[in-house]
């Protein structure tokens, strides 16, 4: 006795799916090939109509040449008459050219012999226009003018006959396409029903182990590890699933204790992780607390001021507005999103400071080029790259140092640049800062060292490219032939 064939559900998937295609294949390919030849009938039933529609376009053509040569005597004229004439001619083929009893025959040999006359009328008063024989082409032309009036009113006859034989054409076939429609239709309930019902026997052969599966797995996510083994036995994927999972909850019988164990660990050092996190937040909260008071600050700055405008020193005033309009921004906006237009005027503000400072030693310069500078960005950007131009580009100088801002779109790209014209940077030091290496400065002496504003850098840059998800927002440049440093930030798709 022969062993009985096992098919995977992969191959019963597939089987299914070859026969509702081939099915389906051959439904829409009858209902194609018979709405093809009911459109082709369509189409022929009313030819006749377009092609007599062609004829009379081409005999006013012809009337209206003869008409504008024997008026004008133009050379345009004669040349479309003769034109218009050859294709009235071709168009004219397929009348009937004998007598019969049927009544659209009849009427196509009339128009045949009406065309004729006209033409022979027509032809000859272009000829007497050529020779200027008024007498003749008068009379011939008043003959075709005649003779036209009757095709026209025969030609309007005979569509109105062709039209009335193709609608009743239609009519028949417009009943074979609500039969091709049933069919389709009846097909397609078919093809429905015979594939739903290759479905069910399908889902219900792999849903009945599945559903047993699903219970036993609910049983063992539920902690009852005793839960009974299914023990199917399909020789399929499902069957093979259901076998694993057996082998599974055998294991996991003998190993839940060591997992529960494992999980009492890492449990406990989640634990002393989060401890250790607020230590360490409780010890920075306490090195705040140790710092001066902001409002203290503010007010002895704010006091300072009424007292040097009081005093009528007007640039000590704006000196100290200046700074403490400084302070408040980098306590109030530490850690927070601002906009581009408010750290330029932070820059604005630390500037202003520093010519305080340097007197003449240092110049600003603001070049903004465009508008739109509500830009969301990370807070305190800007003023630490114009304080590191300054440290570590122009604060040697004796004179002449400058310090610029420029704000422009370059091909739908915001630029923002800083730039100084000091001792420039080298090419290690550029490449430490943008690969994230914080350095220290060199110390003659043996005291511990600090990295330096190299490590604030990193901190602008970082901020930079996770704010704006961007790793090539930031760029460190040297200015050519110029001397001096220039930083630039390019912000996309804003």
């Amino acid at each position: 006795m022969r062993a009985r064939k096992n098919y995977s559900i992969r191959d019963r998937l597939l089987y299914s799916f070859l026969l509702t295609a081939a099915l389906m294949c051959i439904m829409v390919l009858y209902s194609f090939m018979s709405l093809n030849s009911i459109a082709l009938s369509i189409t022929n039933s009313y030819q006749t109509n377009v092609d007599l529609n062609g004829f009379q376009t081409a005999l006013g053509r012809v009337e209206s040449s003869m008409e504008k040569y024997v008026s004008l005597r133009t050379f345009e004229s004669i040349e479309n008459y003769f034109s218009w004439r050859g294709k009235l001619d071709t168009l004219a083929v397929n009348f009937n050219v004998t007598l019969s009893s049927e009544p659209i025959l009849l009427r196509e040999y009339k128009v045949k012999r009406l065309m004729e006359s006209f033409l022979e009328y027509s032809d000859k008063a272009v000829y007497a226009r050529r020779g200027n024989n008024v007498q003749e082409y008068t009379s011939n032309y008043e003959s075709a003018l005649l003779v036209y009036g009757f095709l026209a009113d025969s030609v309007n006859e005979l569509n109105s006959r062709y039209f009335e034989r193709n609608i009743n054409g239609y009519r028949i076939i417009f009943e074979d396409f609500k039969k091709v429609e049933f069919l389709s239709i009846l097909l397609l309930l078919a093809v429905i029903g015979l594939n739903f019902l290759m479905v069910y026997l399908l889902i219900d052969k792999i849903t009945g182990p599945l559903v047993e599966l699903s219970k036993a797995a609910n049983e063992l996510a539920a902690g009852n590890f005793d839960v009974d083994l299914i023990g199917i036995q399909n020789q399929d994927e499902v069957g093979n699933i259901c076998r694993a999972f057996d082998r599974m909850t055998v294991s996991i019988r003998e190993y839940i204790d060591t997992i529960r164990t494992k999980a009492m660990v890492e449990s406990k050092l989640r634990q002393q992780e989060m401890e250790m996190r607020e230590l360490y937040k409780d010890a920075q909260l306490k090195t705040l607390q140790a710092q001066i008071n902001p409002h203290f600050l503010f007010n002895t700055l704010n006091a300072g001021a009424q007292l040097a405008m009081m005093e009528g020193a007007d640039n000590t005033c704006t000196f100290i507005e200046k700074t403490a309009d400084f302070f408040r921004y980098n306590i109030q906006n530490m850690n927070k999103e601002t906009v581009l237009a408010e750290e330029i005027t932070l820059v604005d503000n630390y500037m202003y400071i520093m010519k305080v400072r340097f007197a003449d030693r240092i110049s600003y310069i603001k070049d903004i080029r465009c508008g739109g500078l509500d830009i969301p960005m990370p807070s305190m950007i800007l003023q630490p790259l114009v304080e590191n131009s300054i440290k570590h580009g122009i604060q040697d100088m004796k004179s002449g140092g400058t310090i610029t801002l420029r704000v422009f779109r370059d091909d739908g790209i915001l630029v923002i640049e800083i730039s100084d014209n000091g001792t420039g940077i080298k090419s290690e030091t550029r490449e430490r800062l943008l690969h994230g290496s914080y350095f220290y400065e060199d110390d003659p002496t043996d005291r511990p060292q600090t990295p330096s504003v190299g490590i604030g850098m990193i901190n602008v840059i970082t901020r930079l490219r996770v704010f704006f998800g961007d790793n090539d927002i930031f760029d460190i440049r040297s200015n050519g032939d110029e001397p001096g440093t220039t930083f630039s930030i390019r912000i996309r798709h804003v």
